[in-house]
């Protein structure tokens, strides 16, 4: 319930800036003073922008963890999810064996995009807007080039890295999935 009224709360709070915005952008016009105006309404429809929160998945998958957490968090948070898969290869790894290639990369595609299509359908439920992204980079440099690509990143979520989950059982830890949450600040 808390984040209904979170939200409704922060709709209020755009909704007055933006009628500050307009009176001042009305204000200079009638002054005579129309670039500045305009500079102004121009500056208030970048700011009324919906962010994004950037879900990470380990390879072509997403856990029910992640997928469950994004949403809530997107929810809660009004953003927008921009779902995306990485492969830690590149299809030029496959230069000599051409024909492979293009198989494995579509099949990894293939797989991926399956794999969003849950997690697509539930933000669908919930009425939050969905995007996908397949990219064969590592990791980490995938993040680099989605964050040049979308200024409107608020944050990352993304599951840990299992270390060895034998070594782990050894220790007497149970297995359990992490889920990681950067601010893109």
């Amino acid at each position: 319930m808390a984040g209904i009224f979170g939200r409704i709360k922060q709709k209020l709070n755009r909704a007055g800036n933006t009628m500050d915005k307009y009176q001042e952008a009305i204000t200079f016009a009638e002054a005579g003073e129309s670039e500045y105006a305009m500079k102004t309404m121009i500056d208030q429809i970048e700011e009324e922008a919906v962010l994004k929160l950037l879900v990470m998945g380990r390879e072509s998958t997403f856990s029910k963890e992640i997928i469950d957490y994004a949403l809530e968090m997107a929810h809660r948070m009004s953003y927008e999810i921009l779902a995306l898969n990485t492969a830690p290869l590149s299809c030029e790894t496959f230069k000599l064996f051409s024909s492979s290639r293009n198989q494995v990369c579509e099949e990894f595609k293939s797989m991926s995009e399956e794999n969003a299509d849950l997690f697509q359908k539930a933000a669908a439920e919930k009425g939050i807007p969905f995007d996908h992204i397949v990219m064969f980079n590592e990791p980490e440099a995938a993040l680099e080039s989605i964050t040049k690509e979308y200024s409107d990143i608020a944050f990352v979520v993304s599951e840990s890295v299992e270390d060895r989950s034998e070594s782990r059982i050894e220790e007497g830890e149970r297995l359990r999935s992490n889920v990681f949450v950067y601010s893109m600040v």
